[in-house]
């Protein structure tokens, strides 16, 4: 079957060349790679246009308005595939990414199949942030599945995407906001063996605005799903109750006693931001 492979990209002059090159290096035979300039201000439609040019698999789409949902939505919009794989465009995937992600939809009735990451930087940030990442997937698993959805590795029957699609209202975490709506529809199988590299954000301020963000679209979804019992009671969701906040200094001291000194500054330095994200997400009314 045709896979229609969709990538969103802002600003990703950097690094999307080398992404779609390693898209473009498939051993799987069908299938098109549609990649989505959100209202970049650089390079990027010129990297699409370059290397589209030379390999009509390539399709390039522009989309004004900002939004990786939105963005996702475009391409979903015009794949022709049975199955949509997604990537972003700071990812590197192996050759045999697409041939081995869509196994389990063709050959075990699986609708939906999500691989995990690996840090491409290794700098202190992005090696604590591989570790955060994997941590939180774990309390994610439910056996051989996974409750959570991360759209750098991950394909879905095509009739069950067009159908959802991604809320265009919600900025960051749309893929999450997504598996709250699949939650108890969709079983989305986990390949922790298929990794794709990541760019993770690898500088103090970086990790601080990336968790901030995080924080405050986590309470935009928590908003929109608050009457919804399988929403509440996600990993995420969690940290929205009093409780979290009042204890969150013993817990805190509970890290520097149990983890190298390294990992409990990263943990309290993204503690701290995400908290802030709450707060601000508060203050502006949800």
């Amino acid at each position: 079957p045709e896979i229609s492979v969709v990538i969103p990209a802002y600003n990703a002059e950097k690094t999307l060349e080398r992404c779609l090159r390693s898209v473009q290096d498939q051993t799987y035979g069908n299938y098109e790679v549609i990649v989505v300039d959100n209202g970049s201000t650089d390079g990027t439609g010129r990297v699409i246009e370059s290397l589209g040019a030379k390999d009509k698999r390539i399709q390039y789409i522009f989309e004004p308005r900002r939004g990786r949902g939105i963005a996702r939505n475009r391409g979903v919009e015009r794949a022709s595939g049975e199955i949509i794989a997604m990537t972003d465009a700071d990812c590197v995937v192996p050759s045999f990414w697409l041939k081995e992600l869509i196994k389990p939809i063709l050959y075990e009735k699986e609708d939906a199949v999500m691989g995990f990451e690996e840090d491409l930087i290794g700098n202190y940030w992005t090696r604590n942030i591989q570790k955060a990442n994997r941590d939180f997937l774990e309390k994610s698993r439910n056996g051989e599945y996974v409750l959570d959805i991360d759209t750098k590795n991950f394909a879905i029957k095509a009739s069950i995407m067009k159908e959802a699609m991604f809320d265009p209202a919600i900025k960051s975490l749309e893929d999450a906001e997504l598996a709250i709506r699949l939650k108890g529809i969709v079983k989305i199988r986990f390949l922790p063996s298929l990794v794709v590299g990541h760019r993770h954000k690898s500088s103090f301020a970086d990790v601080v605005k990336l968790n901030i963000d995080r924080a405050y679209w986590t309470a935009k979804i928590f908003q929109k799903h608050k009457k919804c019992p399988q929403a509440v009671d996600t990993v995420m969701m969690k940290s929205f109750s009093f409780r979290n906040f009042v204890l969150f200094p013993l817990w805190m001291l509970c890290q520097f006693v149990k983890r190298p000194i390294g990992e409990s500054f990263f943990v309290l330095i993204s503690e701290i931001s995400w908290r802030m994200g709450i707060v601000w997400a508060l203050v502006r009314g949800r």
